[in-house]
């Protein structure tokens, strides 16, 4: 409560691009204007814990780069040990993935890929290979997205920039 009695809200925990956040109970982290990148939130409700990862393209290429959060393929990996350092229980563990639009269109690429497709389908690999099951997906599209995620019980609110809302 503040000075006037009113209810101090905590403050919100913001991840930008190539970040990972993490938080406990009700906390809410924030990413801003997914477009092709991709969100991807890993809680424990038991445990009350989750982080919120904001990566930008799948793969990292670059070894030097082995543990950065700008791509899926370490990105993920590294939001796995991190939240599993925080107290979260591998076998309890549940993902929800957001973004993956395809914002541009690239007429020279012929049958290629759209980059946030690729995000998400790396998003799916990897999780797949840690055992983590995907429970809420709003991904594709042609429209951005802003997510506030709730990690001690996985709730996710999404506005999308066509003025749409919607709870995951």
């Amino acid at each position: 409560m503040n000075r006037n009695g009113e209810l101090r809200l905590e403050e919100e925990i913001i991840v930008g691009i190539g970040e990972i956040k993490y938080g406990k109970g009700g906390q809410s982290i924030a990413t801003y204007a997914l477009g092709s990148c991709v969100g991807v939130c890993l809680y424990d409700e038991q445990a009350g814990v989750g982080g919120l990862l904001h990566a930008l393209l799948p793969f990292s290429k670059n070894l030097d780069m082995v543990d950065s959060a700008r791509y899926v393929d370490t990105g993920v990996k590294r939001l796995f040990q991190e939240i599993c350092h925080r107290g979260a229980a591998p076998a309890r563990l549940k993902a929800k993935v957001v973004g993956g639009a395809k914002m541009f269109e690239f007429k020279s690429c012929g049958d290629m890929e759209d980059i946030g497709s690729a995000n998400v389908h790396q998003v799916h690999r990897e999780l797949q290979a840690l055992g983590i099951p995907i429970v809420g997906e709003v991904t594709g599209g042609e429209v951005g997205r802003t997510i506030h995620f709730t990690p001690g019980t996985g709730s996710i609110r999404i506005h999308a920039s066509d003025k749409t809302e919607k709870i995951l």
